[in-house]
């Protein structure tokens, strides 16, 4: 599954917010300083949020943003749509209702939907925060605990760089 830029910022964004220590708005500004994204597009990304209630904005000089729900309450699913639009198999050329292998195609796409919309909702934000129980084969200095400790980000969709991202 390949992830836009504009979906790897919003997911980069809402983590941000989930582990930040704050009670008050967290500025744009700060989100973007942070996590090494473009301010301007990050603004566009966040109004995306708010607008699909992930996140509410405040305005003013304490002005920012925050989760609307805690971090348990907020699925990939619901952070991918905010920004790309509902998860959809329908292809894009109407099928002959008598063309079997249309008709077999557009249901295993309906299926594959199905199940990556479960497996998306299944993933909550809390869980990509939260470095995983330490393994005895795995437990030295470097392994992946301390990676997704470090930067849960980059442990879920790798790092961000225009080399492996994608523009809108």
């Amino acid at each position: 599954m390949k992830l836009s830029r504009t979906v790897a910022y919003a997911l980069q964004a809402t983590m941000q917010l989930a582990v930040s220590d704050s009670d008050t708005p967290v500025p744009c500004s700060q989100i973007a300083s942070k996590g090494e994204m473009p301010e301007r597009f990050l603004l566009q990304v966040l109004r995306s949020l708010v607008n699909h209630g992930v996140l509410r904005s405040t305005r003013g000089v304490d002005g920012g943003y925050m989760l609307i729900r805690s971090p348990e309450e907020i699925s990939l699913l619901d952070v991918i749509e905010a920004i790309e639009g509902p998860l959809d198999s329908k292809l894009p050329l109407p099928a002959a209702p008598d063309d079997i292998t249309q008709v077999n195609l557009q249901k295993a796409l309906q299926d594959v939907t199905a199940t990556a919309r479960e497996q998306l909702e299944a993933i909550k934000i809390s869980h990509l925060i939260t470095a995983p129980v330490a393994e005895s084969d795995n437990s030295e200095s470097g392994g992946a605990e301390s990676h997704l400790a470090h930067n849960p980000t980059e442990a879920v969709i790798g790092p961000i760089t225009p080399s492996t991202t994608r523009a809108n």
